[in-house]
């Protein structure tokens, strides 16, 4: 009797917590179609750059075909050994009137390779705004007016947003939605989405930040992370913290990002995350990681477990109550994460049925991160190592 007792208490918490998350999501503001800007102040895409041959080009596609009117780009090559030089030079020549390509200055010691380049690239930027893009990503025309009426809206002085994840590969599919979900249980965005949200709660994405220049280097600009490898969250924090207003939206249909191609790159990229994100974040990790665990794989433990003990014990009709409870918790995952995939990442419902097996490779991914970091052996990334 006290198992199932138990068990509908553990079941019934797990429905509560998947309504919560779903409930979060939908708080989250999305970008509308680009409006007419008041004053509409002249913009600096920044685009850091190395090693970039397979994704720059589309990135400077959307970036240089923005239907906003005032906005220049400078790309940063950070010391690129591929073919990245070589596509640069050609959209130079072609966009001579808007697009500069400056050479990467070398990186000093105890700075992380992207800072660097973005801090080069806004000491040669003209803007009033700054836009950091990550060169993965792909702009669509209307990206620019939206992100400046949304800040103008909001009066916003830095403005970050979710782009569309293109999940092409399985070990995409399978671990980054969990990934992402990980960093909003962290990160609760109920308490981001204020604009009086204190800076420990303030999360950010550096694939796209947009910041008004004098926010931008009133806190040192990326000299202020120089050292993080999370340097959007931390960046964000900074120009909380110094008094100025941040805004969180969803990009889907005015940006796309590929962030990684197959699961070496998955390993690598998610294994710097966990790595930094445990200092990022403190005690929010742990918590995360145990909230997740519960959500995801607590259903499925506690319907075999369920199962189990009804079987042993069929002629009481009490004994159901815990394959009752774990029913309505699976119901609940399933309901939350098919539509998760769908709306977030246009996958097939169904694969809410692999949620819990993409948590489990993650959580792989974060004890061989963290380890690598406690031998002494880094965090790889780009062909860098940091300590």
């Amino acid at each position: 009797m006290l198992f199932s007792i138990l068990a509908l208490l553990l079941g019934s918490v797990i429905v509560l917590l998947v309504s919560r998350d779903a409930q979060r999501a939908r708080r989250v503001p999305a970008l509308s179609a680009d409006e007419p800007v008041q004053s509409p102040p002249t913009v600096s895409i920044v685009i850091p750059a190395r090693n970039e041959a397979s994704n720059i080009a589309r990135c400077l596609e959307g970036a240089l075909s923005q239907r906003y009117t005032s906005y220049d780009v400078v790309v940063v090559d950070d010391g690129s050994t591929d073919a990245t030089p070589h596509i640069l030079r050609e959209y130079a020549g072609c966009f001579a009137d808007r697009l500069r390509v400056i050479a990467g200055r070398p990186l000093p010691e105890g700075w992380v390779g992207k800072c660097n380049a973005c801090l080069h690239g806004a000491h040669h930027a003209r803007g009033e705004w700054l836009l950091f893009l990550d060169a993965d990503t792909a702009p669509q025309p209307g990206l620019l007016g939206a992100l400046l009426s949304f800040a103008e809206r909001g009066r916003f002085d830095l403005v970050s947003v979710f782009p569309f994840n293109e999940l092409c590969t399985w070990s995409e599919r399978l671990v980054l939605p969990v990934f992402y979900q990980f960093a909003f249980t962290a990160f609760p965005l109920q308490k981001n989405l204020s604009i009086e949200a204190p800076a420990n709660n303030v999360i950010a994405n550096g694939q796209c930040l947009l910041v008004k220049a004098t926010a931008y280097w009133s806190v040192g600009g990326h000299a202020a992370v120089k050292d993080k490898v999370l340097e959007d969250i931390e960046f964000a924090q900074a120009v909380r913290r110094a008094g100025y207003r941040v805004g969180l939206a969803t990009a889907f249909d005015h940006l796309r990002v590929r962030m990684y191609h197959n699961l070496g790159e998955v390993v690598q990229g998610l294994g710097k995350h966990a790595a930094a994100g445990r200092r990022a974040s403190g005690w929010r990790a742990f918590w995360a990681v145990l909230r997740m665990s519960l959500t995801l794989l607590g259903p499925w433990l506690l319907m075999v477990a369920g199962l189990l003990h009804a079987a042993a014990q069929p002629a009481e009709l009490y004994v159901w109550l815990a394959p009752i409870a774990a029913g309505l918790a699976v119901f609940a995952l399933l309901w939350f994460w098919s539509a998760r995939y769908r709306r977030w990442y246009d996958l097939p419902g169904w694969m809410a049925l692999l949620a819990p097996l993409g948590w489990l490779i993650y959580l792989a991914i974060v004890v061989r991160g963290t380890l690598q970091v406690a031998f002494g052996r880094g965090v790889t990334w780009k062909e860098r190592v940091y300590p």
